[in-house]
C-alpha cells in the first residue's frame, strides 16, 4: 500500500514538473520571442536613400556623432532643400529617427497576431496593427489596415513587416484612401538584430477633391559600427 503511494506521489510530482516547464514553454511563440529580442546593441552609421515621385534624396547617417554632425546629405543639392526636407533633416539631427530598427515595429503588433503559415525556419502571423501612442491620429488610420509579419524562428527577429487597406477608407472626413499597401523587408546587422533594408509605401486616392497616387522607397545599407 505504501509503494503504490510512493509511486502515485512520485507520478503527480513528476506530471506538476512537466506542466511548469511546459506551460512556459509553449507560451514562448516565435512572436512572443521576436517582439522581446534584444533591441541594445552597437551604434551603427549607415546610408539611406529616400525615393519618391518628386525627390530622390541620398545620405548618410551617423547616430553616434553630436547633434547637428549626425547626417550628411549627399542630394540633393542644400540650395534645393524644401522646407519639408529641411525638417526631416532637423528630426534625424535631434535623434528623433526611427525607421532604422525593424523592431520599432513591435509596437504596433498585438498579442492577438494570427499563426498563418510556417516553415522550418520561420513564421507568419496576421494582425489588426495597434495605434502609435505618440501620434493620435494613427487610431482613425490603422483601424482600416490588416498587417502580417514574419519572424525567425531560430534566431528571434522580425525578418518582414507589410500592412495593407483591403478596401479604401476615409481617414479625414477630407480624404479618401483607396490604395494602401506597405511592404518592409528586414536583413541582419553585424551583430544580429534587423534593420530595414528596404521599405515602399503606395498611397492613392483623394484629398480635398484632387486625386493623388504616391510611392515612396527607403532603404538602408552600408552598416559600419560607429567609433564611440
Amino acid at each position: 500500500m505504501k509503494s503504490s503511494y510512493r509511486s502515485a506521489s512520485l507520478s503527480l510530482t513528476l506530471v506538476s514538473s512537466c506542466l511548469l516547464i511546459s506551460v512556459p514553454a509553449l507560451a514562448q511563440t516565435p512572436l512572443k520571442r521576436a517582439l522581446t529580442a534584444a533591441k541594445n546593441g552597437p551604434v551603427y552609421s549607415y546610408d539611406i536613400s529616400y525615393v519618391t515621385r518628386e525627390m530622390n534624396a541620398a545620405g548618410r547617417i551617423n547616430p553616434s556623432r553630436p547633434n547637428g554632425q549626425r547626417v550628411k546629405v549627399s542630394r540633393p543639392a542644400k540650395s534645393t532643400w524644401s522646407d519639408d526636407f529641411k525638417k526631416a533633416v532637423k528630426e534625424i539631427e535631434n535623434g528623433r529617427y526611427k525607421g532604422f530598427w525593424c523592431s520599432e515595429m513591435a509596437k504596433s503588433i498585438p498579442a492577438s497576431a494570427r499563426l498563418i503559415s510556417q516553415t522550418a525556419t520561420t513564421a507568419t502571423y496576421a494582425f489588426k496593427p495597434l495605434p502609435d501612442p505618440d501620434e493620435k491620429a494613427s487610431k482613425k488610420f490603422v483601424k482600416h489596415l490588416n498587417g502580417r509579419v514574419t519572424v525567425d524562428k531560430k534566431a528571434p527577429a522580425i525578418l518582414a513587416y507589410s500592412l495593407t487597406a483591403p478596401k479604401s477608407f476615409k481617414p479625414a472626413f477630407v480624404a479618401r484612401i483607396t490604395k494602401f499597401n506597405l511592404n518592409t523587408s528586414c536583413a541582419r546587422a553585424p551583430d544580429g538584430r534587423t534593420y530595414v533594408k528596404n521599405s515602399k509605401v503606395i498611397v492613392a486616392g483623394s484629398a480635398f477633391g484632387k486625386s493623388f497616387n504616391e510611392s515612396t522607397t527607403r532603404t538602408h545599407s552600408r552598416l559600419k559600427q560607429a567609433s564611440q
